[in-house]
């Protein structure tokens, strides 16, 4: 392919198999046998692949390799190609960082309360204690419950306790901790029927209510520590003050929407009629949450995954070995399903299959069929070589140059230059 460039430069015929390097026959010229491109060699195609191992033998990123390959070599797409090596190296694959999160998918808010209900550990404290936490996802009243040990059988007599007195939910979310996952809990649930609602392990954003409900807590039994105070009448204060107080998403109360009154506590109040805000409640909630999300979306950088059913990924390493662990680990996973962020994975190796969030995985480039390419890498040019051409050509053929009817023109079209609209009343030299 070479040489019929070189015959292209001599003759000015460019066939169809070299139309690539049309664009840029004002910088080619022969050197030595050679094809160069300024003080870069034109790499004939059957070294390209070659060219691109050994810029990539020590693991270059994508702008590395490029400024690297772009100082001595070239030929048409070879950013494009350069790129690809990278993106398709398992090593580099498996020690680069993760991936921008996915955009926050809002829950929506139950029409009644005490129906669909989050729940979680604090703990341990000091004392030996745990806190069982459980929240209204329509009211975000909360309920606490101390315990001295969290067996399964213990947590699910907590549930059944508290359940007794507010009444028994339809769904349940919790986390995959041993006291949630146990035959005692599945046997309770089915009992009592109730959806038991799993989140994906090792992403707590999926139980975010419950989570944010923790950290007021955790704040406050600080604050009981350090004072020196004792910490379970702190806590059922605390408690207290946060469902009496207007919740930052609904506006109201969570006890005026768990039992349609305001609890009354110490500070001094008017009591009122019945209140009729469960409306006004849920529309702020919606606004609500979608400005969260637009700010942490933006903030994080969230973007849609493309991953789907069929893909080759690499798993984060949850624990790391050493400082040296590469972030995700070397063995490949093949994604079986994908509801919304939660991908279940079936091992290459032992068929194990996990769960795990879209955000804990990075896709191996290669094992996508390469016809999934739009266009091949060969016909494609990159905007750095056209802009260079273009700048060259119209160094040598801007000025007395006329361009002829069907004759392409190399020249970079000219601003044309306005008087701005309040000068109208003045007459400006090189203007009119």
């Amino acid at each position: 392919m070479i040489q019929k460039v070189m015959i292209a430069l001599d003759n000015g015929v460019w066939p169809d198999e070299i139309k690539m390097f049309k664009p840029f026959q004002t910088e080619l010229y022969r050197s030595g046998g050679l094809l160069m491109r300024g003080e870069r060699i034109v790499i004939p195609a059957d070294l390209q692949q070659q060219t691109l191992r050994i810029a990539h033998e020590s693991h270059p990123g994508i702008v590395s390799m490029k400024r690297r390959l772009r100082q001595k070599v070239w030929w048409p797409a070879v950013d494009k190609q350069a790129e690809k090596v990278v993106k398709s190296c398992k090593s580099c694959t498996i020690v680069s960082a993760l991936d921008p999160p996915e955009p926050i998918k809002n829950t929506r808010m139950p029409d009644r309360a005490w129906a669909d209900l989050a729940a979680d550990f604090v703990g341990p404290l000091p004392s030996g204690h745990n806190l069982l936490v459980i929240v209204d996802y329509f009211s975000r009243f909360v309920e606490v419950v101390v315990m001295k040990q969290i067996t399964a059988t213990l947590t699910v007599q907590a549930f059944h306790e508290t359940f007794c007195r507010f009444g028994f939910p339809e769904t349940l979310k919790t986390d995959n901790g041993p006291q949630f996952t146990g035959e005692e809990m599945k046997t309770f649930c089915k009992q009592f029927g109730i959806e038991h609602r799993k989140t994906t392990p090792y992403w707590p954003q999926a139980n975010g209510e419950v989570e944010r409900v923790n950290g007021m807590i955790e704040k406050h039994l600080k604050i009981s520590h350090l004072e020196e105070t004792e910490w379970k009448w702190d806590l059922r204060m605390s408690v207290l003050m946060y469902n009496s107080t207007p919740h930052s998403s609904t506006g109201v109360a969570p006890s005026v929407l768990m039992f349609g009154r305001l609890i009354r506590d110490k500070l001094p109040a008017v009591s009122t009629g019945p209140n009729r805000l469960i409306e006004e409640a849920m529309d702020r909630d919606k606004v609500s949450k979608r400005k969260s999300a637009d700010y942490t979306d933006s903030r994080r950088r969230a973007k849609q995954r493309e991953l789907k059913a069929g893909d080759i990924v690499f798993v984060k390493r949850m624990i790391k070995d050493n400082k040296l662990a590469s972030t995700f680990s070397p063995e490949e996973w093949k994604i079986v399903h994908r509801c919304g962020s939660d991908v279940t994975l079936q091992s290459m190796v032992s068929d194990k299959i996990i769960h795990r969030n879209v955000a804990h995985l990075k896709l191996r480039t290669s094992s996508r069929s390469d016809s999934q390419e739009e266009t091949s890498d060969e016909e494609e040019v990159s905007t750095e070589d056209i802009w260079s051409s273009r700048g060259g050509a119209t160094t040598q053929e801007t000025d007395g140059h006329e361009q002829q009817p069907g004759e392409e023109s190399s020249v970079r079209p000219r601003r044309m230059i306005k008087k701005p609209g309040y000068l109208e009343d003045y007459k400006i030299n090189n203007c009119q």
